[in-house]
């Protein structure tokens, strides 16, 4: 698997957590925790403790496997989430900093969008672009509320699906929801864009044949000694049939 990824890295992030598992997110949000802004200080400590687990077999093994990867990322948000909380100082009666988090794991051919706020992710297949991650915003009047968020609580609140890729597919991750059928067909015009603006980031997903597996070519070392000793068994077996 290969992506070719590019964008406003300054509220995003990109990390390849394992031979083919890559985290992309983007973050939008409000205060300023340590000198940064909060969604600044958000991806960072999002980056400092993957690399952190990454040092761990049982993580780099359970990451880069589609059955154990989106657990392992929970588990990494809420470690995030509560020390996001912590530095924050907030309260139930008064929310000082927080911050939207849309990230988007890519396991094999498979892809899982965990979501919390206002940002997006979007999938673009054969020219038609869909939602991958779920609304957590409500307009009013005077502004919009979120569902959910970061650093609002010690407790993780987000929302989790998934979706399979396909060659040529493309990931776009926004730092707004698109607000209507017509600004998601807009998204297809920036997939090709060198510079496809602030608060954006694509990811193009390609087969890399060189993982495909052949089975009509050269078998490994190990494998072909074990097929040896396979056959070389199944032979010792027959000649003392024979024998009988």
């Amino acid at each position: 698997m290969t992506l070719a990824i590019r964008g406003d890295r300054a509220s995003s992030l990109s990390l390849q957590l394992g031979q083919r598992t890559w985290l992309l997110a983007i973050a939008s949000g409000f205060g300023r925790i340590g000198g940064l802004t909060t969604e600044a200080a958000l991806l960072a400590r999002l980056r400092a403790e993957c690399e952190r687990r990454a040092r761990s077999t049982r993580f780099r093994r359970a990451i880069d496997h589609p059955a154990g990867a989106a657990t392992a990322m929970l588990a990494v948000l809420t470690r995030v989430n509560c020390d996001l909380y912590a530095y924050t100082a907030s309260h139930e009666d008064y929310v000082t900093a927080a911050a939207s988090l849309t990230a988007v794991l890519i396991v094999h051919a498979r892809v899982y969008a965990i979501q919390a706020g206002s940002t997006a992710a979007y999938l673009a297949h054969e020219g038609e672009v869909v939602a991958l991650s779920a609304d957590d915003v409500f307009d009013e009047r005077n502004g919009m509320l979120l569902f959910r968020a970061l650093g609002v609580s010690p407790a993780l609140d987000v929302t989790i699906s998934s979706a399979a890729l396909a060659p040529g597919d493309a990931i776009v991750l926004l730092g707004r929801r698109a607000r209507d059928e017509a600004e998601r067909s807009l998204l297809l015009a920036q997939l090709e864009a060198l510079d496809p603006g602030e608060h954006v980031l694509i990811a193009r997903f390609e087969q890399d044949e060189s993982a495909q597996s052949d089975s009509s070519g050269p078998r490994p070392a190990g494998e072909r000694s074990r097929l040896a000793r396979v056959a070389a068994a199944i032979a010792s077996f027959f000649a003392a049939v024979r024998g009988r």
